[in-house]
């Protein structure tokens, strides 16, 4: 049996591939009681955040696309005058795709990570597996977007995702 926990995650902006991947795994793992978001292409005094939030019981983890180099983690696991998030960079050799690069600490830009995508793209038509995300991850996201739009259309109404 899968352990149940209370899980949030918000987002902002279109998130793309990493939310479509990671949201559509959690439930892999873990029975969860809903999937709350929070999404929109025009926040306020954002540039192109793209942020993910995964918090749960026992840490959360955060990204934002406008400091695309450190993810923040909370582990709430440990001695409680430890609490805090820590920023990885992650920019080290020994991180996905950074070895690959520039010196420990040099930053990747906006530009890399569409080599890093067509890297795994031709990697899985090599190995003859089914890249991801596929297409029917995007139609899902598209699929999102449109119901979140209708409602907005249709004084917030709620609006059943097809396929969902």
């Amino acid at each position: 049996m899968r352990p149940v926990i209370g899980i949030g995650m918000v987002g902002y902006a279109f998130l793309g591939r990493a939310h479509s991947q990671a949201w559509r795994s959690v439930d892999a793992f873990f029975d969860l009681p809903s999937r709350p978001f929070e999404a929109t292409r025009f926040a306020t005094g954002r540039k192109n955040a793209l942020r993910i939030e995964i918090n749960g019981a026992l840490g959360s983890l955060a990204f934002d696309f406008e400091s695309m180099n450190d993810l923040w983690f909370h582990d709430h696991t440990i001695d409680s005058a430890e609490h805090g998030f820590r920023r990885v960079q992650v920019t080290e050799p020994d991180h996905p795709y950074a070895g690959a690069w520039w010196p420990p600490g040099h930053g990747l830009g906006y530009e890399h990570a569409f080599i890093h995508e067509t890297k795994d793209f031709l990697e899985a038509i090599a190995a003859g597996t089914d890249p991801a995300p596929s297409f029917e991850d995007g139609l899902g996201v598209q699929r999102v977007l449109a119901a979140v739009e209708q409602s907005a259309a249709e004084d917030s109404r709620f609006i059943t995702v097809e396929g969902s």
